[in-house]
């Protein structure tokens, strides 16, 4: 019995320890589901300057991060979302207009929202371009939509890297390079060969030219990089201009062989059927001529 007592004893200790430590605890959790970038120049992309997958935006540009927010914890209370925000590693924060600590975000029990944080990108002189960046999500709450408000702890965060602010110049060249990257194979064009000896001379230039702005930008050098891809680009397009022009000139010159070729056709079909006509004319004359001239039959 003694031995009963105590082990009850103990259990009631424990029980009573861990519903101490669960009043203890904050009601409310909050998780990052999700979270993404809108309007990026490039978006988890491989680079071969930074060798790395790769987020970028322009300097001086707006981006845009979005961030899904869901409430798995805790039937069946709801979370009040007082701030959702992202830092970075170059010293500053930015944080979504949707909610603040005076006016949280109430999420009911399993299901989410998504908030959206706009920053301005600042220039390279703040965040570096010759390097990529790191940043953090975070979600706060507060205990309460009105009256005592207070934050709770901990706060849920979230990290990521790879964010990469591009200069003005390394944007263009990027740009450049995915409008080369866009056109098909070189030797061909609309699935023809190339013609003229003209287009083939500017593809070459434009290989030549796409190759030293590979080597420039993955040197750091993006405004030679810039000025390279620009002028594979060009030579690219007249290329292709060049020799379009010159089948556009033999699929006119086809069309005209092959509308002359039906008319005579239709011209020729029209003489055999006149000339049809006339021999059933001819045909008919003599059978009329034949009977009338045909001689009575003796009684």
């Amino acid at each position: 019995m003694r031995k009963l007592k105590r082990i009850a004893i103990v259990c009631l200790i424990l029980c009573a320890v861990i519903l101490v430590s669960a009043a203890n605890m904050p009601r409310t959790h909050a998780s990052i589901a999700s979270y993404n970038w809108i309007g990026a120049i490039a978006r988890n992309s491989p680079d071969d300057f930074y060798g790395v997958l790769i987020t970028a935006y322009g300097e001086n540009t707006t981006a845009n991060l979005v961030v899904n927010v869901y409430n798995d914890r805790h039937f069946p209370d709801q979370i009040n979302v007082s701030a959702v925000k992202v830092g970075f590693d170059w010293g500053q924060n930015y944080t979504s207009v949707e909610c603040n600590i005076t006016n949280p975000f109430v999420i009911p029990y399993l299901q989410s929202h998504v908030f959206t944080v706009s920053f301005k990108v600042p220039s390279v002189l703040l965040a570096n371009n010759f390097v990529t960046h790191g940043h953090t999500i975070y979600v706060e709450l507060v205990n309460s939509t009105s009256g005592n408000v207070q934050i709770l702890q901990p706060t849920w965060t979230q990290s990521g890297a790879g964010f990469a602010v591009f200069s003005s110049d390394q944007a263009d060249a990027y740009d450049f390079k995915k409008q080369i990257e866009a056109y098909p194979s070189t030797t061909t064009i609309s699935g023809f060969p190339i013609l003229t000896a003209q287009a083939r001379e500017l593809i070459v230039k434009s290989n030549v030219a796409k190759t030293l702005a590979h080597n420039d930008y993955t040197q750091g050098d993006f405004s030679g990089a810039k000025k390279y891809y620009g002028d594979s680009l060009n030579y690219i397009q007249e290329a292709y201009s060049n020799d379009t022009q010159q089948w556009s000139t033999i699929e006119n010159a086809l069309t005209t062989l092959i509308q002359g070729g039906a008319g005579l056709l239709m011209f020729q079909g029209y003489a055999w059927l006149f000339f049809g006509i006339g021999f059933l004319l001819m045909s008919i004359g003599v059978l009329v001529y034949l009977t009338r001239k045909r001689p009575k039959p003796s009684a």
